[in-house]
């Protein structure tokens, strides 16, 4: 009888582990970022009552199975089950979830644990952090800062990287960005703007020649434009100084060449609306008491499929510059840097192609479907030329965060820019089951977990992030309960083989008296 009591005392003992596992699962149903357990059983080691034998073929008899009885039930293992939980939609900018592999970083001190649960926000200080106050990890753009707190000014001064080792996410609430001119292309080629003025559109073929060119601007007190002068294209871009200040620039594009007898030709010039015409073709220095002058251009020409030629000749360009550049002249007093260089980038023209055939990349010279004019018989074209993008803003405040799904922070300023700020780093193992619960939905690593691989989300086989959404826990209410009802008998039925046993070994005893 005494094994039937071994027995049934051990699945007692493991019917309650596993309705410990259920009721935390259950408890845990509704937390963010949670991994149910799951429990496993296995047999006890058995006795042998008898040992097994082959079959004799001497003695003509044949094979005994081994007679071996079980004593009970052990745990076999408790294991984290790392399933994906659904992704809810919480409208909270600093939610994220994690949907596919890997977990988010986090630092308490010298500790380094890992979680699924994204439920973040910012501390006083400006750190990301989860709700128990640990740093969330990642990587953070490069800036200079004043060292006002009540109002920290940052200048971005690169571009956000992922190399290098990770570190608090801190994004103050109260931030500013600081001005940021618009500039010249440090002499790129074969690559769109990523400083200056990029002009983009179509200048129609059939344009045809004008017959007033535009005289070089001046100023509007030397009498520009000329007499019964109207460009046959313009467009204009909102630059920046130093300051922030902004400056309009209004771009005149006239046709110098009849066409289609000749390849058509333009030349264009710009001029400052807001500061008397103050712009200059650049000198390479600054001159005191510079004449005010427009910047300019002739010859832009285009081949025969429409692809930009030439970008045109400009005086006193700066040496080695295929790009045209103009000088934005700014008053002393203003207090901004002055004169300030500004790229305008056409496209790419034959000399800057390395196949030299320019690209459709900027400007071009098709034909524009323009109209015939029945009274004068005079084609009308049509323009399409416009200002792609420009660089340089006003300072902004900081109006609000996101996150997208590679993990970037990106910061809105009041000044319609969107700067990625930092980067949420995300970390993998090799075999996630094995890490060690840590409390607070937060795992460690262990010695059968692997080595954490830091990564960026939609790499090195992690998952994308979604922001303003937490992952909810995988547990399965439907299973658990229909568990705890198998639990419950099991715990009934081994609670009777006890009770049976009693009865059984008191009779005994009672047959002994």
């Amino acid at each position: 009888m005494m094994p039937a009591l071994t027995s049934a005392i051990s699945g007692l003992q493991n019917n309650t582990t596993w309705m410990d596992v259920i009721g935390d699962n259950i408890a845990n149903e509704s937390t963010v970022g949670y991994k149910e357990t799951r429990i496993t059983f296995k047999e006890a080691i058995s006795q042998s009552m008898g040992a097994a034998s082959g079959a004799d073929t001497a003695s003509n008899t044949g094979g005994i199975n081994p007679e071996q009885l079980g004593l009970g039930v052990t745990l076999g293992s408790l294991d984290t089950v790392m399933t994906q939980g659904s992704i809810e939609t919480t409208g909270n900018a600093t939610d994220v979830a994690i949907q596919g592999n890997g977990f988010f970083v986090l630092k308490s001190g010298n500790t380094t644990a890992y979680t699924r649960a994204g439920n973040f926000y910012f501390d006083n200080d400006g750190n990301l952090v989860n709700s128990s106050g640990d740093l969330v990890q990642g990587w953070m753009m490069q800036y200079t800062k004043t060292a006002d707190p009540a109002a920290p000014l940052i200048n971005v001064t690169s571009t956000l990287s992922t190399n290098g080792p990770v570190t608090n996410i801190t994004i103050p609430q109260n931030m500013e960005l600081a001005p940021k001119a618009t500039g010249d292309m440090n002499l790129q080629v074969n690559a769109k703007i990523q400083t200056g003025i990029d002009l983009s559109g179509n200048l129609d073929s059939m344009t045809p020649q004008n017959t007033v060119a535009g005289a070089a601007y001046a100023g509007p007190a030397a009498g520009y434009p000329a007499a019964g002068y109207t460009p046959d294209a313009t467009t204009s871009a909102t630059v920046y100084d130093s300051l922030g200040n902004a400056h309009v620039i209004v771009f005149e594009w006239t046709q110098t060449n009849a066409t289609p007898a000749n390849g058509a030709s333009w030349n264009w010039s710009a001029y400052d609306t807001g500061s008397n015409g103050q712009l200059a073709i650049p000198t390479g220095a600054a001159v005191a008491g510079e004449a005010i002058n427009v910047g300019n251009g002739t010859g832009v020409t285009f081949n025969s499929d429409g692809s930009l030629a030439t970008s045109g000749a400009w005086a006193n360009a700066t040496a080695g510059s295929t790009i045209p550049q103009i000088e934005l002249q700014v008053a002393n007093a203003d207090g901004s840097f002055t004169p300030q260089t500004i790229s305008v980038f056409m496209g790419t023209d034959n000399a800057q192609s390395a196949s030299g055939i320019g690209a459709r990349d900027g400007i071009t010279g098709d034909y524009g479907n323009g109209t015939i004019d029945t009274t004068t018989n005079v084609y009308q074209p049509k323009q399409t030329i416009y200002t792609e993008a420009v660089d340089g803003y006003a300072e902004g405040t900081l109006t609000g965060v996101s996150v997208d799904s590679n993990g970037k922070i990106n910061c809105s300023f009041s000044n319609n820019q969107t700067i990625a700020i930092a980067q949420l780093a995300l970390a993998n193992f090799s075999n996630p089951e094995g890490l060690n619960r840590a409390g607070d939905t937060t795992f460690t690593q262990s010695a059968n977990s692997g080595t954490a691989e830091i990564s960026t989300a939609g790499n090195a086989g992690l998952g994308k992030t979604e922001g303003g959404s937490l992952e909810s826990s995988n547990v399965d209410l439907s299973v658990e309960l229909t568990n705890m009802i198998v639990a419950q008998r099991g715990f009934d039925a081994n609670a009777r083989i006890v009770t049976t046993s009693s009865q059984m070994l008191t009779t005994l005893v009672q047959l002994g008296q």
